[in-house]
């Protein structure tokens, strides 16, 4: 019950801070949204003006450039320059209140607890020992708990790669009703007759913007590749091609040769279909078969040596850690394969 009272602490210190970020949020957006704008602009500004110079300094903001171009494909709402600053900014709140509430927490302790292995030696409490160190519990939760968002991001990044290189059929098949239109007034009008499900819907639109806009071909050429990277596939680059061909050269031939690109998708998602109904059985056992096996093993041996014996033995030994942390990353390692079987990337291999 004291641990749950704990635990109840800490909480209601993260709701306190949750509630002075929804206080202050509208101030920092407004500031924040006028500031991502000046940067996004002065990035592009420099690029038309100074070229490869630019993009050399970029390299070194590749920490900027990686979760740019992530939020470029997972967030419908992105925005140039001030996605990243927002993602940057939560990230950096969301540590600073799982920090301040875990440090609140433990020092409303009476004593002071010294976090050992978990599993052999567990947690020990001083009575009316000082606090000073007890801090670094908190900020290694802290760091713990920031890195969620980025995984998550990029899990969803992953997601959204292999059901981009579907969508793109759609887009494709739309984008052919209007190749009597300029190629940026074609992306707009294809983006528009999208589905809010197709996740190409947002980086689309940029791509449009970015034909209308574009102020020399370096800056046209790098918006064409981030399209065609953000979906990863050669369906993805030839379409691309194709744009930047009718772009110098006229719209005249662009619709036979989406038509041919769109029967050539349609072949191999046929391919890929037949393919994977053939071995839709061995997929699903390597998804859900071994997490069967090991909730039936764990079942019989605890059945067998009773609960307290199995537990003793599974987190209490040196062997049963180690057997223990390898059957957890190999199911980890079989879920991540299974998932990426069941619908690989519509591509030419």
């Amino acid at each position: 019950m004291e641990l749950l009272s704990y635990l109840l602490r800490f909480a209601l210190h993260l709701l306190v801070v949750r509630g002075l970020w929804l206080l202050a949020k509208p101030l920092v957006e407004r500031n924040l949204r006028h500031f991502g704008q000046k940067v996004d602009f002065r990035f592009n500004l420099g690029i038309r003006v100074f070229g490869k110079r630019v993009s050399k300094m970029n390299k070194g903001l590749w920490i900027y450039r990686h979760l740019d171009n992530l939020l470029y494909f997972v967030h419908r709402s992105y925005e140039p320059g001030i996605s990243v600053l927002r993602f940057l900014l939560r990230t950096g709140i969301w540590f600073t209140a799982v920090f301040l509430s875990g440090l609140l927490t433990l020092t409303e302790l009476p004593g002071y607890l010294t976090f050992q292995n978990p599993f052999m030696e567990g947690v020990n409490f001083n009575e009316g020992s000082s606090t000073e160190g007890a801090w670094r519990f908190p900020l290694f939760v802290a760091i713990i708990a920031a890195m969620i968002p980025y995984f998550r991001m990029r899990y969803i990044y992953a997601q959204r790669k292999v059901r981009g290189s579907y969508d793109l059929l759609d887009v494709i098949k739309i984008s052919t009703k209007f190749t009597h239109l300029p190629v940026d007034a074609l992306l707009l009008q294809t983006a528009d007759f999208l589905t809010d499900s197709n996740v190409l819907k947002t980086p689309l639109k940029l791509l449009g913007t970015a034909f209308a806009n574009y102020g020399n071909e370096r800056e046209l050429y790098g918006e064409a590749g981030r399209f065609s990277k953000a979906i990863g596939t050669t369906f993805a680059v030839e379409f691309v091609s194709d744009l930047l061909y009718s772009e110098k050269e006229g719209t005249l031939f662009l619709k036979n040769s989406l038509m041919m690109l769109n029967r050539s998708m349609e072949q191999q998602r046929e391919t890929i279909l037949t393919v994977k109904a053939g071995s839709r059985d061995a997929i699903s056992l390597g998804l859900y078969g071994n997490l069967v096996v090991l909730v039936s093993s764990v079942g019989t041996f605890m059945y067998m040596l009773k609960p307290d014996v199995y537990f003793r033995l599974q987190f209490q030994t040196t062997v049963g850690l180690t057997f223990l942390v390898v059957i957890l990353s190999g199911l980890f390692v079989s879920f991540i394969i299974s998932t990426i079987l069941v619908r690989p990337k519509l591509d030419y291999h």
